[in-house]
This record gives C-alpha cells, sequence and structure tokens, in this order.
C-alpha cells in the first residue's frame, strides 16, 4: 500500500484522487490543487492564532462597520439579568455558547460538552418544521428563578453517559468511539425525539450567507447520478421575516434561513430574550418560536438588506411592544457574526499536511466538504466576489443510523445532517478548549469524528480504517492546519 507521501503529484494537474487502497481511484468529484489554495475567507482572512483567532471583525470591515461590529460583539457578550432571562433560559449570555467565536465549552464534567437538546413530538408544524412538544416547546430550556436565584425548572436537565466501543484499524492500531445516551430528569410526552446539540464556531458565517443559493443547490445529487455514492439535499425552511419558505443554511441541520432569524431565535430560545423580531416569551402558546416572527414582510432577514430590515422594523408596530432586547442590539448581533474572519490556513507547506490534502480527496471527504466556494458580488461589508475554503456544501447528508438523532427538522430526516464547515477547526483546542466534535461532541478528536461517519459516508470511513498510520497522521495534519 503506498502511503499519499510516496505518491507523486503533478501540481499543475488536478489533485489526483489515486491515493486508494485498491489502486483505483474513488469515483467522484476531480480536484485543482487551485482549489484548496488561497486565503480561506478572501479578503475577510485573519491571521492570527491565537484563543481570539475566531473572535475577529474581518479586515474588510471600515469605519462605521467596525463600529457596528463592535457594538453586536458588546450584545453578543452581554450577561442578561435573570429577569430580563425569565421565565425559561438555557444560557445567560450567546459567548455562553460560543467560547471566544468557537464552539461549546466543556461542561461540569470536562468528558462532556456543554450540550442543548432540541425537542419534538412526531409531525409536523403549520410552518414545516418540528412539532413543538406540549407544554415544552421545541427544546428543553432548564433553568427558571426560584427563590430570586437561577434554578432548575420543570423542565428539568438531561444527564450524558457513555458506553465505550473498542475497535482497531486495519493495520491493528486500537482506537474507541464512546456512544451517548442521554436521560431527562424530567418526564417527557410519549414520543417525544430529543436531539443534543453543541455550539457551533461562529467566524465566516456571513461569507456562507453570501453563497448564491443556485450554487448550492446545483452541488445537490438527491439521486446520485454521478453514482459516486455521495447525495446530498439542500434543507427548505421557514423564513419568519417573509413569511415564505426559503433556503436553510445554518444549523446542524440548515434549519435556519439566515443570521438575522438565527440571531433572534437564538435569543428568544436559548436565553429568553425577547426582541422586536420574536417578541413573545417562548413558554407563551403561539409565542417566542412560533414563526410569528416580526408580523410584517421584512426585505430579506440577511446581511445583503440589514439596514433596510432594520429600518422597516423600527417602524413597524410591534417596535412598540416592550422587549427585552431593541432592534439595534438584535441587527447588531446578526451583524457581529456575519461580520467575523476567517482564520488563515496554516502549515499549508508542510509535507505533512501536502499528503493529508490528497488523502481527504482520495477518500472523498471532499465530496461533501467541499473545498471552494464563491460568494455573491452583490453582497455587501466587503463579503461580495470572494473565493472562500470553507469545506463545506451546505448540504444535507445521511450519516447513517449511528448518529442519527431520529427527529425531523423541515425537510431534513433524523439521520441527515448539514456538511459541517472545516475551517478554523485546527484552532478548536486553542479557542474552545477542547476537540469535541460533530453534533453532540461524542468525538473526542478528529480521527474519533470521521470514523463515526456512515450512511453517505461510508466509503470515507472505511478508506481511512485501512489506512495506515503515517496517512492517519497526515490526513488529520491537514484538517487541522484549516
Amino acid at each position: 500500500m503506498l502511503s499519499a507521501c510516496e505518491t507523486t503529484q503533478d501540481n499543475t494537474g488536478p489533485l489526483s484522487t489515486t491515493v486508494s487502497q485498491d489502486g483505483k481511484a474513488a469515483p467522484g468529484t476531480t480536484y485543482e490543487l487551485a482549489d484548496f489554495a488561497g486565503p480561506s475567507g478572501g479578503s475577510n482572512t485573519v491571521n492570527q492564532t491565537d484563543a481570539l483567532a475566531l473572535n475577529q471583525p474581518s479586515p474588510a470591515l471600515a469605519g462605521a462597520e467596525v463600529q457596528y461590529h463592535t457594538m453586536g460583539k458588546g450584545s453578543f457578550e452581554q450577561v442578561f439579568s435573570l429577569q430580563q432571562l425569565a421565565p425559561l433560559w438555557n444560557n445567560e449570555k450567546c459567548s455562553g455558547c460560543h467560547v471566544n467565536g468557537g464552539r461549546s465549552p466543556l461542561g461540569s464534567d470536562p468528558l462532556v460538552p456543554q450540550l442543548l437538546f432540541r425537542v419534538s413530538v412526531p409531525g409536523v408544524a403549520d410552518d414545516g418544521g418540528p412539532n413543538p412538544v406540549p407544554g415544552i416547546g421545541g427544546q428543553i430550556q432548564p433553568f427558571v428563578i426560584v427563590n430570586g436565584v437561577r434554578g432548575i425548572g420543570p423542565e428539568g436537565k438531561v444527564s450524558t453517559t457513555y458506553a465505550e466501543q473498542l475497535r482497531a484499524f486495519a493495520d491493528g492500531q486500537p482506537y474507541s468511539l464512546r456512544t451517548p445516551t442521554y436521560t431527562p430528569s424530567a418526564t417527557l410526552p410519549p414520543g417525544t425525539m430529543i436531539s443534543p446539540r453543541i455550539g457551533q464556531q461562529i467566524a465566516g458565517l456571513g461569507l456562507l450567507e453570501a453563497v448564491p443559493e443556485q450554487d448550492i443547490v446545483a452541488l445537490a445529487d438527491p439521486t446520485d447520478k454521478d453514482h459516486d455514492g455521495i447525495t446530498g439535499r439542500p434543507n427548505r425552511v421557514w423564513d419568519a421575516a417573509m413569511q415564505q419558505t426559503v433556503l436553510g443554511r445554518f444549523g446542524w441541520k440548515a434549519n435556519q434561513p439566515n443570521l438575522l432569524q438565527q440571531a433572534a431565535a437564538a435569543f428568544n430560545g436559548d436565553l429568553g430574550i425577547t426582541s422586536p423580531f420574536f417578541p413573545l416569551e417562548s413558554d407563551v402558546p403561539g409565542g417566542g418560536r412560533n414563526k410569528k416572527g416580526p408580523g410584517i414582510k421584512l426585505p430579506s432577514g440577511g446581511l445583503s438588506s440589514l439596514t433596510a430590515a432594520a429600518a422597516m422594523l423600527k417602524t413597524s408596530a410591534t417596535s412598540t411592544t416592550p422587549t427585552d432586547i431593541d432592534t439595534d442590539a438584535l441587527f447588531s448581533t446578526a451583524f457581529y457574526t456575519g461580520t467575523l474572519g476567517v482564520p488563515a490556513t496554516r502549515n499549508s507547506s508542510d509535507p505533512q499536511v501536502a499528503a493529508g490534502q490528497a488523502l481527504f480527496v482520495a477518500a472523498k471527504c471532499a465530496a461533501c466538504h467541499t473545498p471552494v466556494l464563491h460568494t455573491s458580488s452583490a453582497a455587501p461589508y466587503g463579503l461580495g466576489g470572494q473565493t472562500i475554503h470553507p469545506y463545506t456544501d451546505l448540504l444535507l447528508h445521511d450519516m447513517g443510523p449511528d448518529l442519527a438523532d431520529n427527529r425531523p427538522d423541515f425537510l431534513a430526516t433524523g439521520s441527515e445532517w448539514r456538511t459541517a464547515p472545516l475551517w478554523g477547526l485546527g484552532l478548536s483546542v486553542t479557542t474552545s478548549n477542547h476537540t469535541n466534535y460533530l453534533h453532540d461532541g461524542r468525538a473526542r478528536n478528529v480521527l474519533e469524528a470521521v470514523m463515526w461517519h456512515g450512511g453517505e459516508g461510508d466509503f470515507s470511513r472505511n478508506y481511512v480504517a485501512q489506512l495506515s498510520q503515517t496517512d492517519r497522521n497526515a490526513l488529520v495534519a491537514f484538517v487541522k492546519s484549516l
């Protein structure tokens, strides 16, 4: 078996996919080396590698845009009072779930990442999304005010335990996968589906919002016409501002259409914070994230028309409804999450990283973790006309039964997940103090994450299982360089 280090590459031609166990090329797309080259976020790239590498304003911002970004950062990091958070909440601040712009922190148990739990019952809500649990809603919110201080409320908490599965690579090197079990402390109605989530990194989100919809849809192959075993399809979700179904881009199942709605929904559902976008508390029947939205049709929920949407919301009738935060705080938060810079790749000239890049393609990782996308020339704030390297197609893929949460979310089935972007992943230990990956943080490192892949990821998992330790190390080195 030839390792990638022993495979000669032509740097002027396509990146070869011939580094395979049986000497045959993996089917699917052939990538040019140029698809991996260039700054990760175009002009939005940050050359920083410390704990704040994922929490820097894009260098493309200037003047008042920087001030607005800073204002949004203040809202993102604001610690809200118990009176504002009440009656139900999960955290006291946005940054509590996105450490330094990165992933969730570890919980009270250093082996368990901080998790949020989505819940629903069979059926579909009137907007096409998950059917809320009667008396609870769409997620478990454990905290309430008890005798003037934070305490556990009727929705309870969820405990996490792991069972280790000992396995081995083809060369005999052992590894272990931990299978989680989640146990709610409160009694949930029969048939309740529960799905854990860790907070995702927020750097680069504005660039992903600026990728044209037609480019994302063009990457889909729902019937596997090219017979490579990889399908991928877009999610279609409810846009509360536009009052219509649109492309989903954000969240573990691509269940949010844009950064404005993402921010408003997180404020309301995760923090119990009302805003002019979602002005009702989450425990009110028909309130919270009930898709009522602002009661007016905004031109867009995204950064592309942020100023116009904010002006409309300020002058609407809903602006007179008392809320925990105002329009400026909400919109500046969305602006902040959309204008964070992307960290530059590291060690790209290292031969081990170059070998890992070839293996990344040969293992068909790049079939879903698309190395190159382009943003619309019309996108504002320095986000437009950029060639970016997020390593995602923003599509849903069936990851098999082992990773399934068995909870549908709009068009996403219980075994489908949006391809997670990989840019900045190598800085996780620096920014968030851990390397817990996948939607529930069960994977403790890159290799465990790969070996959990199933369904459309079967080929990739089996390919990596057959690699030598030298090649596995090279693949990990490449992923950590992103």
